[in-house]
């Protein structure tokens, strides 16, 4: 299978004697879904942080087959936890666009964006601020302009939190449907069973699980040693 995403020998701490983790190593495929589960300052946010340049690590991160450069983010997609971090335009239609322009994505006018919102069954809001959105429409809308330019790989920190039980269905439709690659942080167990096939545990400064999604998620004892029951 050919990777999307490489994680080499991958340590950082945001002081001398703070270690978040170390030594990571691990692959993520073209078309796979992989969850990455741990128990709070486990690492997941950092770690995602750390691929997209915001954090510097110690290690290596190679996007596509190449050593990670700024101009490779172009096809990586981040939906953050808090979506006030992406949208924050006048209208969640020109938040879209923003995405389009900024990444050299289709034509980048106002009818392209609002063609992907209707294509989410979001039209409805295409002319609303994030501010007068629901949580839920919040988070899906950040995901359409992640994927806006047609992303090689998605990365996600907790897209659950806060989402009401019509919301996370909702979203977890909107994952199944798309091929993208992923790398989805959350402490959301159920929701990892229903979006990926494959989990990455952290704790204890270091990968203590890579593998099936099921069998991971039913061995209660890395489950506990994670801090995740």
């Amino acid at each position: 299978m050919t990777p999307v995403l490489e994680v080499i020998n991958l340590s950082f701490g945001y002081t001398p004697d703070g270690v978040v983790f170390r030594d990571l190593n691990f692959v993520v495929a073209v078309g796979e879904s992989v969850g990455l589960l741990g128990g709070n300052g486990s690492g997941k946010s950092t770690l995602l942080w750390c691929l997209l340049g915001l954090l510097k690590p110690r290690g290596e991160i190679r996007l596509f087959g190449q050593k990670w450069n700024r101009r490779l983010l172009r096809r990586v997609g981040m939906v953050f936890q808090d979506p006030e971090d992406q949208l924050f335009m006048p209208t969640v239609a020109q938040d879209v666009q923003l995405s389009l322009l900024n990444t050299d994505g289709p034509a980048g006018d106002i009818e392209c964006a609002r063609q992907l919102l209707r294509r989410a069954e979001l039209e409805q809001i295409a002319g609303r601020p994030a501010s007068r959105l629901s949580l839920g429409e919040r988070k899906r809308a950040a995901i359409v302009c992640a994927l806006a330019h047609a992303p090689d790989v998605l990365l996600l920190d907790e897209p659950t939190s806060e989402l009401d039980g019509r919301a996370r269905r909702r979203l977890t439709d909107d994952l199944r449907a798309s091929a993208v690659a992923r790398l989805i942080a959350s402490h959301d167990l159920g929701f990892i069973e229903s979006v990926s096939t494959r989990v990455i545990v952290l704790g204890q400064q270091r990968i203590l699980a890579d593998g099936d999604s099921r069998a991971i998620l039913a061995d209660q004892g890395i489950l506990a040693r994670a801090h995740l029951t």
